[in-house]
């Protein structure tokens, strides 16, 4: 896996090296150059001096050029300048140069040497000029020594960028390696997290984004499968609830229908029984619509400030036919103010205290309360209580409680009051002891009452 990745990488460290290494020998051969001209440009100054001292010596009327070249030679000396005598016409007479061709390797140093521009003196005598360089015997040879020493240098090092490059990129390429047969995992429908490289790598923010994905995807994979199953069992639910009422009215109609039924009187007992399960199927309709809708995540919150005791009053002045004076309110507490979808907060207490009017017997007491950060509805009545089963389950949906089969409802009450009041950013509570009633608590975040409402 990445390998031809890793080879490109590979050869990158390699050319880097053998690219460093030529500038180091380019950069000090230059620098070797550069120092050895300006030696030999001092040393040429005084050679030139000497040259036109040995020729006003040895050039006496009599003597020619050609005799006194080799008393001008030794004047300028042999170890550093290479000397060439000329006569009028550039014919050469005499040189102090060496025998023979120069070596190929010399031959580079001489080209290097003229290119750099090396100094060179042209001194003129009787009879001729005299040529003064530099010799680039000695100087070409420590240079050519310096070159054999680098090129071993050399390949070691470019063997050991390549050994080194090889391991980097081994441990770069690690992490990618890993992280790609991860992914490969999840692509084939695995979403368990794998932590990848907890130790520290060049690569740690790469693993530990996939890390995060990894996580995020196995918990969204949870949470889609929680859902799925609720849903399932939500469905499952809702078709219960509603064959029951959908059969009897069925049955009632296939009586009707054969003519089983006699008489006025209980033809009439039929229709209120019939129009009594279809106002039930209407009910969990409604509710069944209003938790779908406060479950959609998109659909739009529409919060304003609202007094908490008022809309409490609202809603017992709407359930009070039905609690034939049962209900005891405590709603004096001012300055109740909380902001929250004023259809959905009336619907979440509503809820509440109709459950407390179907399973308690005797008296409900609804009241507001609040303090620096919260507002709360409490609900409390003094019906049968519920046990501890009972209890953990009581804001699941559909669920009524093992002894609560004879009294009519949805199992959807509670359920609806926690949905509305999270998305006001409250929460719902419930306490209860089995024959001590049932106190439930609808709290949300207080507001400083606005100057609109005072």
């Amino acid at each position: 896996m990445f390998g031809s990745l890793r080879r490109r990488i590979t050869r990158g460290y390699v050319l880097l090296a053998v690219t460093l290494i030529l500038v180091v020998v380019v950069a000090s051969t230059a620098l070797a150059f550069l120092l050895y001209a300006r030696g030999m440009n001092d040393a040429i100054g005084g050679a030139t001096q000497r040259v036109a001292d040995a020729a006003a010596r040895s050039i006496r009327p009599g003597h020619t050029l050609e005799q006194a070249a080799p008393q001008i030679i030794n004047a300028v000396g042999r170890s550093r300048f290479h000397v060439l005598i000329v006569d009028d016409r550039d014919r050469p007479i005499a040189q102090n140069e060496r025998e023979g061709p120069p070596s190929p390797g010399r031959a580079i140093v001489i080209a290097v040497g003229r290119a750099v521009g090396l100094p060179r003196a042209r001194v003129t005598v009787p009879g001729g000029h005299v040529i003064i360089s530099a010799d680039f015997d000695r100087f070409g040879e420590l240079l050519l020594w310096y070159w054999e020493i680098m090129l071993p240098i050399g390949l070691l090092a470019v063997i050991a960028a390549w050994l080194i490059g090889r391991r980097i990129t081994s441990r770069a390429i690690g992490p990618l390696a890993d992280v790609t047969e991860a992914l490969r995992v999840i692509a084939a429908g695995d979403f368990t997290p794998q932590r990848l490289l907890n130790e520290s790598t060049d690569l740690s923010e790469l693993t530990a984004a996939y890390n995060d994905v990894a996580y995020s995807l196995a918990t969204a994979s949870a949470e889609r499968a929680q859902t799925e199953a609720q849903m399932r069992q939500f469905i499952a639910d809702a078709g219960h609830e509603l064959r029951t009422p959908l059969t009897i009215i069925m049955g009632y109609l296939d009586v009707l229908r054969q003519g089983i039924i006699q008489g006025a009187e209980g033809t009439q007992r039929t229709y209120e029984t019939m129009l009594d399960e279809s106002r039930k199927m209407r009910a969990l309709i409604e509710k069944l619509i209003l938790l779908a809708r406060l479950d959609r995540a998109q659909t739009a919150v529409r919060p304003v400030p609202i007094d908490l005791a008022a809309l409490a009053q609202r809603v017992v002045k709407a359930l009070e036919p039905l609690a034939n004076g049962r209900i005891q309110t405590d709603l004096s507490d001012e300055g109740a103010i909380v902001t929250a979808d004023e259809s959905e907060l009336y619907e979440a207490v509503k809820n509440v205290v109709d459950n407390a009017l179907k399973y308690s017997p005797g008296e409900v007491r609804v009241g507001v309360k609040r303090d620096d950060r919260k507002a709360c509805v409490t609900v409390s009545d003094s019906g049968p209580g519920m046990d501890p089963q009972d209890l953990e389950h009581a804001f699941d949906r559909f669920y009524r409680g093992s002894a609560r089969a004879e009294i009519e409802g949805t199992g959807l009450g509670l359920a609806i009051a926690k949905r509305a009041a999270e998305r006001a950013g409250g929460s719902v509570s419930i306490e209860s002891e089995p024959g001590h009633g049932t106190r439930v608590v609808l709290c949300l975040p207080r507001l400083e009452k606005p100057a609109a409402m005072l």
